[in-house]
């Protein structure tokens, strides 16, 4: 059965369903209605309405009236989120002072012959505010769902003082993270502190499983010199420690706090690749920490690192230099000339073609739009880049 996926910055739609509105009091719509109204009509009327609700429930530490406006599933699935309404209710002191309320309703529809489901959340701020504390709000709900009614209503409720959201490793609760999302569910955050199923690695946060065991760099690299093949670490180390999968990283913790990462062969970054022979192949490990990638320690002969990526590699039997490539420029921008004149590139990227040059150690990079050069630039694997010229002003450039 085919199925169409849409992605929608905005959406607008009317709630059949689930008896969401009538649970919303005139009373209290009116008295919101003036501040709401500042809302851009094209915001979602559904998602409004839910934070009406969200917010009369507050004000009047109704846990379930609260709890009432999760889906039937979600409750099913996490059946803690009572107590987890009751937890935050004895902490709050309201009534509150909406502060903001300045979001863009965004999510996903998916539509199957006449049947749609609608996952909204919140893009930007809701702030409110009680007994002198700011708390962030964060909601996804389903409206509607024809293909599950009991999936309709809130799946998850996040709120977060502003010293916790403004704190170092600050992460909302939410069931799309990679590597296994958490549970639907109301949660509630004021510590500083980071999370302990969530690992900072490279800039970017990650669900995070602790294993009782003891690895070293050197106990990967091991494995992995002998046989590359992911599913193979995997039997001899174990699952990783976290993941992301899409893009196919996997993350193992060291005894020394850092991690070992492996990536695996991806054919996303690359713009032609019809020769892979093992989509499971481990093509680099490398040591990083919170911030970044620190050192490799093992990468596959068919692959080269460029600044802080790994990319398939194709040596070609050739003299090149920077002087080439400057020349090149002044009588030509096509990189189709380019490449009957010189041979395909050793490295070929959507965007940029990588030629390496006679000194091994780096890369003359085009970077091309369609057929046209834009800009050609020396590139080396630690990642140092000058351009020596550009389309647009003509002028070379150290």
């Amino acid at each position: 059965m085919k199925k169409l996926l849409v992605l929608i910055p905005l959406i607008i739609i009317l709630l059949t369903s689930c008896g969401i509105v009538e649970r919303i009091s005139e009373e209290f719509q009116n008295s919101r209605t003036k501040l709401l109204d500042s809302i851009t009509i094209s915001d979602s009327k559904v998602f409004r309405e839910m934070i009406e609700a969200v917010f009369a429930a507050f004000d009047n530490h109704d846990v379930n009236g609260l709890k009432s406006l999760f889906a039937v599933n979600a409750l099913k699935e996490n059946p803690d989120i009572e107590s987890q309404i009751e937890a935050f209710f004895n902490v709050y002191a309201g009534p509150m002072e909406i502060e903001k309320i300045s979001y863009s309703t965004s999510g996903t529809e998916y539509i199957d012959f006449g049947k749609q489901r609608n996952i909204l959340h919140n893009s930007y701020d809701i702030i409110i505010s009680a007994d002198g504390v700011r708390y962030y709000i964060n909601l996804t709900m389903y409206s509607p769902d024809d293909f599950e009614r009991d999936n309709e209503g809130i799946h998850t409720l996040n709120v977060a003082t502003e010293d916790a959201l403004n704190s170092k490793y600050f992460v909302y609760y939410n069931s799309e993270i990679e590597g296994g999302g958490d549970k639907p569910g109301f949660y509630y955050q004021d510590s500083t502190e980071k999370r302990d199923d969530i690992m900072w690695i490279q800039g970017s946060f990650w669900r995070y499983m602790h294993y009782d065991r003891s690895l070293t760099a050197d106990d990967i690299r091991a494995v992995v010199e002998k046989n590359n093949d992911f599913k193979n670490l995997v039997a001899v180390i174990g699952e990783p420690n976290c993941s992301w999968t899409v893009y196919k990283f996997y993350y193992y913790e060291l005894d020394n706090g850092l991690f070992a990462v492996c990536q695996l062969d991806n054919t996303t970054w690359e713009r032609v690749r019809r020769d892979i022979k093992n989509p499971d192949a481990i093509v680099a490990v490398y040591i990083a920490d919170e911030t970044e990638n620190i050192e490799t320690v093992w990468i596959s002969e068919d692959y080269v690192k460029l600044g802080s990526a790994y990319r398939h590699y194709t040596p070609v039997d050739r003299e090149l230099s920077e002087d080439f490539f400057r020349s090149f420029a002044m009588r030509s921008t096509s990189l189709s000339e380019l490449i009957d004149e010189i041979g395909p590139p050793s490295v070929d990227q959507t965007w940029y073609a990588y030629f390496q040059l006679s000194d091994n150690n780096r890369f003359a990079g085009c970077h091309y739009s369609g057929d046209e050069i834009e800009e050609i630039f020396i590139f080396d694997s630690e990642g140092s880049r000058h351009t020596i010229w550009e389309k647009s002003t003509d002028v070379d450039a150290d």
